[in-house]
């Protein structure tokens, strides 16, 4: 199996686990102890200060973000192609944020607001060391990627690389 093969089998797999986990969620019996497995932590990260390790999400912080933020189950299935192909990648500049958080905007958009994805680096898991997404959510309000620029968050820009 190729590389391209293999992706595509992990990204196979996640969605079909995320419609999973969803399921249970709307039948009443969510998977919240689940931990569902992205693939490896994507390059473009890797480059921005985080280690190369498995990149995870939470089975109750995809329940979050279905039911809690909105977002459509097709999009949280693209997650790992989202999350490889950013628009902008900026330092988190929530004072409760993990050091070396960050925060990806995609290119998916919800009522206008630019859907973004908080990735912690890091983060121990049982016995493993991983990468785990925080968070999915429309970010609403003035333009987060102007008022994020001008704060001198900005690690990456694909409008200039």
């Amino acid at each position: 199996m190729d590389k391209k093969q293999e992706e595509d089998a992990l990204h196979n797999n996640f969605r079909t686990l995320v419609q999973a986990v969803i399921k249970a969620g709307m039948n009443g019996t969510p998977m919240h102890e689940r931990i569902l497995e992205l693939g490896p932590t994507p390059q473009l990260l890797i480059d921005h200060g985080f280690p190369a390790l498995p990149l995870i999400i939470k089975a109750k912080t995809i329940d979050k973000i279905c039911f809690d933020h909105g977002i459509a189950t097709t999009v949280i299935e693209r997650m790992p192609k989202l999350i490889a192909t950013p628009t902008h990648i900026f330092r988190s500049g929530s004072p409760t944020a993990i050091d070396g958080s960050v925060i990806v905007v995609t290119i998916e958009m919800k009522s206008a607001a630019p859907i973004i994805i908080a990735v912690q680096k890091n983060k121990r898991t049982g016995r493993r060391e991983v990468n785990e997404i925080a968070s999915m959510y429309a970010k609403e309000g003035p333009n987060p990627i102007k008022k994020w620029s001008e704060e001198g968050l900005l690690l990456w820009d694909s409008t200039k690389n």
